[in-house]
């Protein structure tokens, strides 16, 4: 009597599994049926906007088990035959290592040519899942793909890995006053400081000098200003006719006051190096130099740490630097409108206060690793510390706001991940052993 066993009806039940998933991706399986001698089917990419198939598979040899090998509840083990590798590696087209497990439907895969490189992995023949990112889902389209496009030959074109992605920018629209004051005075910037320090402890720095006149948003009448000019001797200037009257001389100066104004906005919290032109946190002193801020990026409330200890110093037994967190800002006329051009770095302390000697090679280090998620996240933090506006304790600066400006919708991406297979193996291995300490 003919009979059908379990395994027969486990592995097809397998097939099944895996073929209604990838389906449900927008591609097709194709079984090898009952001659299969190591591979059970191919997998046809297609594309995802036009519908097209152009002939490109993957091969999939397909394993339904029931119960996990070595299960760490993070990652479990296949163990293949000799046969069966020299077999698969044989291929003239790609070929994935496919485990479902009916009792969960979960399904896990791995490409196992890109697996097996590695010699000594090929000589004990075990593949070891990662539960987590190893599991077969609709994002895996753009990785069948990528697994394609290594094997394709020159000139042949793969379906296109449609992955929405979301594009933010580094520009902040710059809001300024309409009018700006303007004086004649016979004082250099260093005496107009100390004119004003005679009136207060601690002026405002929001204000330039240029060709014997003062120019500043701030009221020129108020006697903060009586040394520096003859009062109701200011004229007030639509903003955009006086920057746009004398071509790149006063657009340079109005680039130069929007610096000046966000010194001033931001002194609470930040110090201006001049030398490198940025603005970094302070080291909170009050509570052991690191200080850590929370905010909104984005869509979630978050907290990040902006200044930081890292290592130990060979001398005492502390922190050999501290990092903190800084930008370097660019402002920019694009058409009728001024923005802000958030560009992230970091400056590196002894103490939190004096400069590390060799910031520079921490900071080229550093650089090195950042990833595209590392600089996304920095530009979210900067973009709201700098439209943050203000509380009764803190009021908003009147003189210069910035505002957000909206992301972009993109509707083909490519995972990060993808293009980290594409670099340098020693690069990888480097940037995945030291981003924690680097970056975090």
């Amino acid at each position: 009597m003919k009979q059908i066993t379990p395994q027969q009806l486990s592995g097809k039940e397998g097939v099944h599994l895996f073929a209604a998933r990838v389906l449900r991706a927008g591609l097709s399986f194709h079984e090898t049926g009952a001659l299969d001698a190591g591979i059970d089917g191919f997998i046809e990419l297609r594309d995802p906007v036009t519908n097209e198939v152009r002939a490109q598979f993957i091969a999939a040899q397909l394993k339904t088990i029931q119960t996990l090998a070595e299960d760490t509840g993070e990652t479990f083990a296949y163990r293949g035959t000799e046969r069966d590798v020299d077999y698969w590696f044989q291929s003239n087209a790609p070929v994935i290592l496919v485990v479902v497990h009916p009792p969960t439907g979960r399904i896990w895969w791995k490409s196992v040519q890109t697996y097996f490189e590695d010699p000594e992995r090929r000589r004990q023949r075990k593949v070891v899942f990662d539960q987590a990112a190893d599991l077969l889902a609709e994002d895996a389209v753009p990785r069948f793909v990528d697994l394609v496009a290594g094997f394709a030959k020159p000139g042949l074109v793969t379906p296109s890995s449609r992955v929405e992605e979301r594009l933010e920018t580094n520009l902040l629209r710059v809001a300024h006053p309409e009018t700006v004051n303007v004086a004649s005075t016979e004082l250099s910037f260093s005496e107009i400081r100390q004119a004003m320090l005679r009136h207060q402890e601690y002026p405002p720095r929001d204000w330039i000098v240029h060709g014997g006149r003062i120019v500043t948003f701030r009221d020129l009448d108020d006697p903060l200003f009586e040394e520096v000019c003859d009062p109701g001797a200011a004229d007030g200037i639509g903003t955009r006719e006086w920057y746009g009257s004398d071509g790149d001389v006063t657009e340079r100066q109005f680039v130069h006051l929007l610096g000046r104004c966000l010194w001033e906005r931001t002194q609470e919290r930040l110090v201006f190096n001049r030398p490198h032109r940025y603005h970094y946190f302070k080291a909170d002193f009050r509570r052991g130099i690191e200080r850590t801020i929370e905010y909104r990026s984005y869509q979630n409330n978050t907290q990040r740490k902006v200044v930081s200890a890292h290592g130990r110093s060979k001398q005492g037994g502390g922190p050999a630097y501290y990092r903190h967190t800084a930008f370097v800002p660019r402002f920019v006329r694009l058409g009728d409108a001024w923005y802000l051009a958030i560009e992230p770095t970091y400056h590196f302390t002894r103490d939190g206060w004096e400069e590390h000697p060799f910031g520079a090679d921490r900071l080229a280090t550093i650089k090195r690793f950042e990833t595209n998620s590392n600089v996304r996240g920095h530009i979210g933090m900067w973009r709201a510390v700098l439209t943050d506006p203000g509380d009764l304790l803190q009021p908003d600066y009147p003189f210069l706001r910035f505002e957000t400006v909206p992301s972009l919708v993109h509707p083909y991406g490519v995972p990060d991940d993808l293009w980290m297979r594409r670099e340098d193996p020693e690069a990888r291995e480097a940037q995945e052993t030291n981003r924690d300490e680097l970056l975090l």
